[in-house]
């Protein structure tokens, strides 16, 4: 017992609840509606959708790898479904086609990459130049509005009073965490980022396994894709700006190694929501929002030093 919270205790997730708490009780100290119900409720809308890319960027960055894609596939998902539903096209049909707008996008960055063989970096990068590009021809540059409950209901509405679209990020974290944590598959994409050579040497089809991974990226891109078109009342021509670094350092902060090997959903969690409060505490604060940019860039940068003196220090060991 004592062994096992010890453990806990020392875990990496536990560092950086710790860490949200102070943050939190900081903010506090500066605005009494900090820890408002309905800020805190806030806040958890602001983090869902990043939170559910980020999931997909783990085992991305878990195994080795990176997507700055993530922002345009999800865009042109919500907007490929506010096309359609705009058209007439019913919503069983309309919302898969969404879904799988990112699952085909994840799957042909996965292929790309394996077929290829070019890095990760180059691929989704030019990717996301596409679906961008793609997004904005079908949207000519303005926004596709839609009138459409069902959807609009999922980025707007509350059950309990508790927002609907707040709801999806705890299914998605445990699904998330327990495929990476609990399965076959999620142990060969730990063995693939420490080791790929030694992965395919044990029988592993790695470029399968990355093609895999990528399409579950996508995955969780569509499916934010679909709840943002709700919460945008429609296709945004910016939907999904900014996504590739927000996801990127909900995942880095959360102590998913970038060098890959090692990753957790939990922490991605919390690291998105450490940086959803510093955000929103900034501008209670009556900060300029251009700082919280800068706030979180300068993160990322403390976090993956940290990462980097503590990898020396365990080498020389």
């Amino acid at each position: 017992m004592w062994r096992y919270l010890r453990r806990l205790a020392e875990s990496r997730e536990s560092s950086l609840l710790l860490v949200v708490v102070i943050v939190g009780v900081i903010f506090s100290l500066g605005t009494k509606t900090f820890f408002s119900v309905e800020n805190i409720l806030n806040i958890c809308k602001q983090v869902t959708l990043v939170t559910m890319v980020a999931a997909g960027q783990t085992f991305i960055i878990t195994s080795g790898g990176i997507d700055l894609s993530v922002g345009s596939s999800l865009g042109l998902a919500s907007v490929i479904m506010s096309w359609l539903i705009a058209r007439g096209v019913a919503l069983p049909a309309a919302i898969p086609a969404g879904i799988i707008t990112g699952v085909v996008f994840g799957f042909l960055n996965g292929l790309f990459i394996t077929r290829l063989r070019l890095p990760p970096f180059i691929v989704t990068l030019g990717m996301a130049s596409v679906g961008r590009g793609l997004l904005l021809i079908i949207t000519k540059g303005y926004a596709i509005v839609i009138d459409a409950p069902l959807i609009l209901s999922l980025g707007n509405d509350r059950w309990m009073g508790i927002p609907v679209m707040a709801m999806f990020m705890p299914v998605v974290i445990v699904i998330a965490a327990l495929l990476l944590d609990r399965t076959i598959f999620g142990s060969h994409v730990k063995a693939a980022g420490g080791n790929e050579l030694a992965t395919r040497l044990c029988g592993v089809n790695v470029d399968r396994l990355k093609v895999k991974i990528y399409t579950l990226a996508g995955l969780f891109c569509g499916i934010a894709g679909v709840i943002m078109t709700g919460r945008l009342n429609g296709g945004n021509p910016n939907a999904g700006l900014n996504f590739d670094m927000d996801s990127i350092a909900a995942v880095i902060i959360g102590g998913t190694s970038l060098q890959g090997g090692s990753g957790t959903i939990i922490g991605t969690m919390l690291g998105a929501i450490l940086t959803g409060m510093i955000r929103n505490g900034l501008v209670l604060w009556n900060v300029n929002m251009y700082w919280t940019t800068v706030t979180t860039g300068a993160i990322i940068i403390a976090v993956c030093a940290i990462d980097s003196f503590t990898s020396r220090q365990k080498d020389r060991a």
